[in-house]
């Protein structure tokens, strides 16, 4: 997905993306599963190297390689990436990259107090005063060795992860960062 969205002539992997929207009331739930048969009895995947827990989920990640039933044909990675409708936009913007241009995009949003990952634009998430890199706070108890932190009037102790600013388009993620919207073939750094 993203050598291919950054237009790229040819790339070493595939990563595919599933999602659909909601409004109907259905998802894609059990998608990847009717997926994954079809392409091992087409031959195609030829190794599974990461398989999800629950394939009834809706954010799932399939790790595997494949090959198309060619001869000569190479084996390439694969990776088949299921994520719910409203976190199609960071889950975009996350794959296709390219690397440079996400650390960018991910420093940028800690700089302004945000942390950005692929499921989202986050804002809330505690960080340590003296290493902004260092989220304090990321799904797990805060009284973890470290000194309780207190925010103005509030001891902080429970959970804080944030919570979501922006996710469902990469368009609204580049405005709330202040960053000029860029086309996946200008987001070449490296």
């Amino acid at each position: 997905m993203g050598s291919y969205r950054r237009g790229k002539a040819d790339c070493g992997d595939i990563d595919i993306l599933v999602t659909r929207p909601v409004a109907d009331g259905n998802t894609h739930s059990g998608v990847l599963s009717r997926l994954l048969n079809r392409l091992q009895a087409a031959k195609i995947l030829t190794e599974d190297l990461a398989l999800p827990a629950d394939p009834a989920e809706l954010e799932l990640i399939y790790r595997g390689l494949c090959k198309l039933p060619d001869p000569g044909a190479k084996r390439r990675r694969i990776d088949i990436l299921c994520v719910p409708w409203e976190s199609r936009g960071a889950a975009l913007l996350y794959y296709t990259g390219d690397d440079i241009f996400n650390r960018a995009m991910r420093l940028k949003a800690n700089v302004m107090g945000y942390s950005l990952n692929q499921r989202g634009l986050y804002g809330g998430v505690v960080r340590d005063p003296q290493n902004r890199r260092v989220k304090l706070s990321d799904g797990e108890l805060l009284e973890r060795s470290l000194p309780i932190i207190s925010l103005g009037s509030s001891i902080l102790t429970a959970y804080d992860t944030g919570s979501i600013i922006a996710s469902e388009t990469e368009e609204e993620i580049f405005q709330i960062l202040g960053v000029p919207w860029q086309e996946p073939h200008e987001r070449v750094r490296g």
